[in-house]
């Protein structure tokens, strides 16, 4: 009986401190069941509406694209192409899509818009499976497809 109090009390000390984090952070709005795909098939008015809100998503995928829009001695700021696809039936593979923007210098070492010749250890390269924590920052209407734009917050490489 003791053990298990002492455990339910050493649980509780590391989860209140985790749950006041987050509502700090405003992470209280962190939407686990929206995708990428998702995202796609969302109108312009709903995606203003969670760039509104600030939701944060936690999305993965495989970054299959960068663009460097930074000079030389500007800040940092690159965008990301993160993908996803599903099979549909034996014949047909979809493909979604959405813009990670990584702006400040925090992300030059991280996310390198170059693949370099010796990559160090954990840096996160093009064709990388990985997991983000993003907010909604705007949308590109391409015919008739709508690609969000999301502000990565974090990142993290999938094994």
């Amino acid at each position: 009986m003791k053990k298990r109090l002492i455990f339910i009390l050493l649980l509780l000390s590391f989860l209140i401190p985790a749950l006041l984090t987050a509502e700090e952070s405003g992470l209280e709005n962190l939407q686990f069941s929206i995708t990428i795909k998702d995202l796609n098939s969302l109108s312009t008015r709903q995606l203003d509406e969670l760039a509104e809100k600030g939701d944060w998503f936690l999305l993965d995928g495989i970054i299959a694209g960068m663009t460097l829009y930074s000079a030389k001695d500007e800040e940092y700021l690159l965008d990301v192409l993160l993908m996803q696809g599903e099979w549909i039936g034996l014949e047909e593979v979809r493909k979604y899509d959405c813009h990670l923007i990584f702006q400040g210098e925090q992300w030059r070492d991280l996310i390198p818009d170059k693949t370099p010749r010796k990559p160090e250890e954990g840096q996160i390269l093009l064709n990388a499976k990985v997991l983000v924590l993003a907010q909604v920052l705007s949308y590109e209407r391409t015919g008739d497809r709508i690609l969000p734009y999301l502000m990565v917050e974090k990142i993290r490489e999938l094994p």
